[in-house]
């Protein structure tokens, strides 16, 4: 029995003592494995969400540069701006087209501060001015203040535009009232506001002084100011388009805290209510962009310039964006001063209506 107890043997303290010891080794192993396998995916999450909002920018602001100014009519030398009061509202000021402020430039669309949509200090803007891509043809103009009846029977409204029925299915235009409108034909362009719309005639109206911001003048000839008076009548297969300002710039979004960016980047496009008035709305387009600088290509020349440095914004041929993305979710890299995965991409457009 003695001897039987004395053969007998067991694990020393050391054994366990070694065997925790591997033990805790490869659970720490694993662990790390697990975590830079998390953080490598989170970086990659976050570096493909960089790039998805990169393209988006990009692509949506290309959209509105290529189509800055007016083309339809293969650009119509001489614009007439029938919209009330244009110096005070920079979506009513025509200014060919394009006009871009550096980053300490104040623009009237939006404004330099703290608050939720408004601008980023430091930050480049540039507003943009463009027809839409769907052109109406225009079937008769009655610039006269009595209605008239055309030979097929249809009777225009007075100081009104009767454009062709769209389609084989002869849809209506699909105006409302207080869109803003440009028509032109191969000499002029005028931009207007319609203040009326007629069914049967397929027709928009464009009277002075009613809606916002409205009409100065009933006449959409071209002359030098508006309290003067100029006849005319767009002849036929003349078009007509929606009138779209739009401006972009980089404003605070108003959110906080580790899964969202402080800033983004917006577009202002104006609308109309349908009952005679038009006004600017914001949209947020992207999180996360944290700056926007741009310069422009001057005519005939081989250098990008600042807005500072442009003297003619009718002579800007393409522009260059460079934009600081970064992702919503913080943590996303090894870097405690700099949290979240950054990235500063650059995208050139020319501009389409300008370049010959």
């Amino acid at each position: 029995m003695s001897q039987q107890s004395k053969n007998q043997s067991g694990i020393s303290l050391v054994e366990v003592m070694v065997a925790l010891a591997l033990g805790l080794i490869v659970s720490v192993g694993a662990l790390s494995l697990m975590l830079g396998n998390r953080q490598s995916y989170r970086t990659t999450e976050s570096l493909a969400r960089v790039q998805e909002a990169t393209r988006i920018s990009f692509d949506l602001m290309s959209r509105d540069l290529r189509a800055a100014g007016i083309n339809a009519c293969s650009g119509g030398v001489r614009v007439m701006n029938l919209l009330r009061n244009p110096d005070n509202l920079w979506w009513l000021e025509w200014n060919g087209g394009l006009r871009g402020f550096d980053n300490t430039d104040v623009s009237r669309a939006a404004a330099f501060g703290t608050d939720i949509e408004q601008r980023v200090a430091n930050t480049d803007m540039i507003e943009l001015m463009h027809a839409s891509t769907s052109a109406l043809p225009v079937k008769a103009h009655n610039a006269d203040d009595a209605a008239k009846d055309l030979p097929d029977g249809l009777t225009v409204p007075a100081r009104s535009i009767a454009l062709e029925r769209i389609g084989t299915e002869r849809l209506p235009h699909g105006i409302r009232s207080g869109d803003l409108l440009v028509v032109c034909d191969y000499e002029d362009t005028a931009i207007f506001q319609a203040t009326g719309v007629n069914a049967d005639a397929n027709s928009v109206e464009h009277l002075a002084d009613v809606g916002t911001p409205g009409n100065c003048h009933h006449s959409l000839g071209f002359r030098s100011d508006c309290a003067t008076t100029s006849a005319k009548a767009f002849p036929p297969r003349s078009q007509l388009m929606r009138f779209e300002p739009v401006a972009w710039f980089v404003g605070n979004n108003g959110r906080i805290g580790g899964e969202s960016s402080p800033t983004s980047l917006y577009r202002i496009r104006v609308v109309s209510d349908g009952a005679g008035n038009a006004a600017p709305v914001v949209e947020e387009v992207v999180e996360g962009v944290r700056d926007m600088q741009l310069r422009y290509m001057y005519d005939r020349e081989d250098e990008y310039k600042l807005a500072g440095a442009v003297a003619d914004w009718r002579l800007v041929t393409g522009v260059e964006i460079q934009l600081t993305i970064e992702s919503p979710e913080a943590g996303t890299t090894t870097d405690a001063t700099q949290p979240r995965l950054t990235r500063t991409l650059t995208h050139v457009v020319n501009l389409r209506n300008r370049v010959p």
